[in-house]
């Protein structure tokens, strides 16, 4: 492998697919490369939530710093919901595309209290939210425990299926002349006075410019031209029940514990919401914890009654981002041709948007969304 072109993207998830999609689109000389295969790593194990609200186990536990950059992310947020319905219509086949709507349910007054402060600062962030209780949410999901008395609705919440999703991505960025390395790690990369050298695992490509879309490894890509950038990986599991009749309406979440669930479209219901997982810090193998596997279902059948009755098929565990809460976006001063589109944690809901904002700025357009606040220059966490 010996190649030359005008943008090497390196990392082959949803945001480096992304970004090959509106690239190549836009009649730019696309190559990427994935030290695995494309779709198969933090994006291809995602469970698939479409979020919009602030998630409450990172916004308390943050500092006030970290709580403000999740505010200031919020408008990305609500973009990133039209930008996964206009690839809905785009992309070939169905990518199980659904806006079913989200509840952050409340079983106390306190938690209550919270979703109502949370709510209203989403609200200035131009988010559509409203409190929900009493007969309208009994209304509204039926499935609910008695023991919730309220929730937080979103009505743009939803979810979609990450492996189609990236499938037709790729197959849209080919059409465009995008090109693909699959099992080609990057070892090093060279800064010459106006390109750089990329050398890979059997190879090497020569490139005008370098697209960062490594998700959660996108730290070790950066440090190989003298870029810190403050992200690293975040393992999680999930878990899928067997198919059932249609049970859970919406994508719910809980005020104050971990917890996301929502039924797919072959009706297997999917328990998440960032139970951790181990990763082997030498060689990147995930294994998934029992007890976790336990106390996550757990805490949904005490929400969905009815789930005690099906069957748990397989738990899996895959990766997140864990930074300050802000996406990293656009060239990096001081290393022309250098650039990132790096997600926060919610990176399946902010990879296409995250790209698409720095396509823009890569094809010299004015990006339809200011990231200013999101470059690297901001000061590290």
């Amino acid at each position: 492998m010996d190649i030359e072109t005008d943008v090497l993207i390196v990392g082959g998830g949803i945001a480096g697919c992304s970004a090959a999609y509106y690239l190549a689109r836009d009649g730019v000389e696309v190559a990427l490369v994935d030290r695995g295969e494309v779709g198969r790593g933090a994006s291809g194990r995602n469970a698939g939530s479409l979020h919009q609200q602030l998630m409450p186990f990172t916004f308390r536990e943050g500092s006030a710093r970290e709580r403000q950059a999740r505010v200031d992310t919020l408008p990305l947020m609500v973009a990133a919901s039209g930008v996964w319905q206009e690839l809905s219509r785009e992309l070939d086949g169905d990518i199980e595309l659904r806006i079913i709507g989200g509840l952050m349910v409340a079983e106390t007054d306190e938690q209550m209290a919270f979703l109502a402060d949370k709510a209203a600062l989403e609200q200035d962030q131009g988010l559509d939210v409203h409190m929900v209780s009493g007969n309208e949410l009994r209304t509204l999901a039926p499935y609910l425990s008695e023991a919730v008395i309220g929730a937080e609705y979103a009505p743009g919440e939803g979810k979609l299926n990450p492996l189609r999703a990236i499938a037709g991505l790729v197959q849209g960025a080919k059409r465009s002349g995008a090109r693909f390395f699959e099992g080609r790690e990057l070892l090093d990369l060279e800064r010459g006075p106006a390109d750089f050298t990329a050398l890979l695992t059997g190879g090497r490509v020569r490139c005008r410019r370098v697209l960062n879309a490594a998700g959660p490894w996108a730290a070790q890509v950066a440090a190989k031209v003298g870029v810190s950038l403050a992200v690293e990986p975040n393992c999680v599991q999930s878990s899928v029940t067997e198919r059932t009749t249609p049970l859970v309406g919406h994508l719910v979440c809980h005020a104050e514990k971990i917890l996301s669930l929502k039924q797919v479209t072959n009706g297997g219901l999917i328990i998440g919401g960032g139970w951790p997982a181990k990763i082997d810090p030498a060689t990147s193998d995930l294994t998934v914890l029992a007890e976790n596997v336990r106390a996550n279902v757990a805490l949904a059948c005490q929400m969905v009654p009815d789930l005690e009755r099906k069957r748990l098929l397989r738990s899996w565990a895959g990766v997140n981002i864990r930074s300050d809460g802000k996406p990293f976006l656009g060239e990096v001063p001081g290393v022309p041709g250098f650039y990132n589109a790096v997600p926060p944690d919610a990176g399946l809901t902010m990879g296409p948007i995250c790209a698409k904002l720095v396509a823009e700025q890569m094809t010299g357009r004015p990006t339809s969304l200011d990231i200013g606040m999101f470059t690297i220059e901001r000061a590290a966490p």
